[in-house]
Formats: C-alpha cells, sequence, structure tokens
C-alpha cells in the first residue's frame, strides 16, 4: 500500500460509523458509477442517487429523478433532502461525492482534496477581497465609473492629472461567487469528517497565499520596476492562484479568478 492510502485509512478510521459508512458509499457510488439498484440504467451523479421506493409502478426502484442534493446544503452531489440529503448520513454522503470529484480533478485522496480546495478558494477571496479594497469610489464597485473622473491629483509629477474610475464588478462577482463556494466546501468537510481546526488551519493557509502574492507584487512596484516586468509578475502569480484551484463542480459554473482580467493600476482590473 503507498504511504497516501496508509494515511487516508488512518484519517478514516477516526470517522463516526455513519461518516464511514458514507465514505465507503460515495467511494463505490464514484468507482463504479453503477446503480445500486441493480438496474440496467447507469447511475447517473447528477441526480439524487437514492432508489424510488413507492409511488408509480414506472417510476419503483429506479433512481430518484431529483437534481443531486436537491434542497439540501450540499446541492449538486448526493442524495435530495426528500431521500435524507439533508441528514447526518446524507450530508455526510454529499459531502464525500464532492470530495470524489474533487479528487479525480487533482489527482489526490478524497480527503487531502476537501482541505486543497478550502484552501485555493480562501486565497481567491482574500486576492479578491484585496483588489476591492483599491476601490477609491463605490461607482467603481457599481460599474459605473468607467471613463469617469474621481478626482485630480494634487501635487507631484501627475499633478492636474484627471483620475479615471475603474470598472471592478467582475471583482465584486467573483468575490461574492468564492465566498458561497468556500462556506460550501467548509462544510462539507466538517459534514464528512474532517476535523474543524484542519479545515481552520487551510483557510488560514489560503489567506497566507493571497497575501504573499499582494505583498510581493507591492514591494516589486515600490522597488521601480518597469511597468512590463510588473505585469509578467502579475500574471504569473494570478495565474498560479486560478491554476491551482479553477474547480468546477457539478454545475460548472466555476471561474478561474483570472478569468477576463488585465492588470492595469496595481493588482487587477476588468477589460
Amino acid at each position: 500500500m503507498t504511504n497516501r492510502v496508509v494515511r487516508v485509512s488512518r484519517l478514516i478510521d477516526n470517522l463516526t460509523e455513519y461518516q464511514q459508512m458514507a465514505y465507503e458509499t460515495a467511494e463505490r457510488l464514484w468507482t463504479k458509477k453503477s446503480y445500486p439498484g441493480g438496474e440496467s440504467e447507469p447511475l447517473d451523479l447528477t441526480r439524487c442517487t437514492s432508489t424510488i421506493k413507492r409511488g408509480h409502478a414506472r417510476y419503483v426502484g429506479k433512481q430518484c429523478r431529483q437534481q443531486a442534493g436537491q434542497g439540501t446544503t450540499h446541492l449538486g452531489y448526493g442524495n435530495c433532502v426528500a431521500h435524507g440529503g439533508a441528514k447526518m448520513y446524507g450530508r455526510a454522503l454529499g459531502s464525500w461525492l464532492m470530495a470524489h470529484q474533487f479528487a479525480a480533478e487533482y489527482d489526490l485522496s478524497p480527503w487531502e482534496a476537501l482541505l486543497y480546495v478550502i484552501r485555493i478558494t480562501a486565497g481567491k477571496v482574500r486576492y479578491a477581497e484585496q483588489v476591492l479594497a483599491m476601490a477609491r469610489d463605490d461607482r467603481e464597485l457599481e460599474g459605473k465609473a468607467t471613463g469617469e473622473p474621481l478626482g485630480v491629483v494634487n501635487g507631484g509629477e501627475n499633478d492636474g492629472a484627471v483620475v479615471e474610475g475603474r470598472d471592478l464588478r467582475w471583482w465584486v462577482e467573483t468575490s461574492e461567487r468564492e465566498r458561497v463556494m468556500l462556506a460550501k466546501v467548509s462544510k462539507a468537510a466538517i459534514d464528512a469528517g474532517v476535523a474543524q481546526l484542519l479545515v481552520e488551519q487551510e483557510l488560514g493557509a489560503g489567506r497566507l497565499m493571497a497575501d504573499t502574492m499582494i505583498k510581493t507584487y507591492r514591494a516589486l512596484e515600490a522597488s521601480g520596476m518597469p511597468g512590463e516586468w510588473l505585469e509578467v509578475a502579475r500574471e504569473i502569480m494570478q495565474r498560479e492562484l486560478s491554476e491551482s484551484g479553477s474547480v468546477r463542480g457539478a454545475t460548472g459554473q466555476q471561474r478561474a479568478i483570472e478569468g477576463e482580467v488585465k492588470g492595469v493600476q496595481g493588482l487587477g482590473e476588468v477589460k
């Protein structure tokens, strides 16, 4: 057995009985992708994984037609609320199915994948916050400032120059989206049985990663580095942050933080 398998096996042993059952079920469903009721139709992980036990004869014994996780905090994964998706076992099952999807994407164990996504998403949230903190007027956050003078520079080489606003709506949307993702994955980790201390450590690590990138950029900027070199440095930082965690989840809605961004005046600017 590899070190990874041994380590994860020991971690799984520390889970509660229902969390262990959820992990084993998620692993079986994800690996085989076969319908648990023995039907010939393949298992559709975008739908509730439960079996319909009563109702019209046409549907009894078949997979539930509801969206996976419908009515629960783990929408897109596991059982719907009508089939126990909001109960402790159902939440753990949905969480471990989410973890298996991340594991397949990043070539990690499901346990490691949950913590990895938490760290990366926390970094994206902090990065977006820092960009938004540079807004000089609420109109920039509302997308009403493009090409609109926000003031005039007083003193220095640029005395009298008109300061134009920036359109930061993309960053507002990114911040909101990543916050939702972070809350969802953090809760999933807790429901799955990952220790809260580990989750908090990954949250801190993600924020530290983003802060380090931002401080490095500002230090390079203050050193007088040429603009074209700063542009390269900024692109490397954003690419590193986005490529290490452009999670797409079941709905395919996630976009990397780099997205449509081109750097202007510091950390980032929407085209």
